[in-house]
């Protein structure tokens, strides 16, 4: 969760409502990265029930809160103080865009993944080239860099090995992890189960939002279902 400057509040005494209205901005700003339902609001019973709209909605007019769609209900919105960014756990981090899986940024970055691969068909590419690459590259955090991989282990177009530092391997260090396209086998790294060896649930980025119902889910899972036909 980061946090910004907290903007000044814009509340001049002369309304006889902004009391209630700083009641609720402090209670938002309590939450901070999580943000406050209009359930929640609504629990505090000083303040008349058919006022809050008005108040949160002036609120939002003054630049105090802003209201961020939650990735399993786009329906369902939290209202945050303007200084807080939505947690993780809100929004699907940083691969949702307005609580939508964002498919194409990820299938596009795949992509790249394989294409510098095959680029070096002839030798492996240790996980430091890769990060190093996109971090540069695409302005990505090495663990986005380490889920974009995962998924393509699962989707068994690349291979996770170890360097034995000898042949091939012989410009890395023993037990550093590379990657090649899948295709040929190399009988000089050993190579880790992938998500057609062991179930892919331990080697998904998402496996903390999965949950039966969810957006992301066993029984909507792709992953799941190749292992299972698998």
């Amino acid at each position: 969760m980061s946090k910004r400057k907290r903007p000044e509040p814009k509340l001049t005494g002369r309304d006889p409502n902004e009391a209630h209205e700083k009641k609720l901005l402090d209670f938002i700003r309590s939450k901070q990265g999580t943000g406050a339902t209009m359930y929640e609001l609504k629990a505090d019973k000083t303040i008349p029930p058919t006022m809050f709209t008005r108040l949160v909605n002036s609120l939002k007019k003054k630049g105090l809160i802003k209201d961020v769609p939650t990735m399993n209900n786009k329906g369902h919105k939290h209202f945050l103080a303007m200084e807080f960014e939505p947690d993780k756990e809100l929004t699907g981090g940083e691969w949702y865009t307005d609580g939508t899986l964002d498919v194409s940024k990820i299938e596009d970055l795949k992509a790249k993944c394989v294409m510098i691969l095959e680029r070096h068909r002839h030798r492996v590419v240790t996980l430091d080239v890769m990060c190093a690459y996109f971090v540069k590259e695409e302005k990505l955090s090495e663990d986005q860099t380490k889920e974009i991989l995962k998924n393509l282990v699962l989707d068994n177009l690349i291979i996770e090995v170890k360097s034995t530092g000898m042949n091939e391997f012989a410009s890395t260090r023993i037990g550093e992890v590379c990657y090649r396209l899948t295709g040929k086998k190399s009988g000089n790294g050993e190579a880790r189960a992938g998500a057609f060896a062991s179930i892919p649930c331990g080697a998904c980025p998402h496996i903390g939002l999965c949950s039966p119902g969810g957006a992301i889910s066993p029984t909507t899972c792709v992953y799941f279902q190749k292992w299972l036909d698998f």
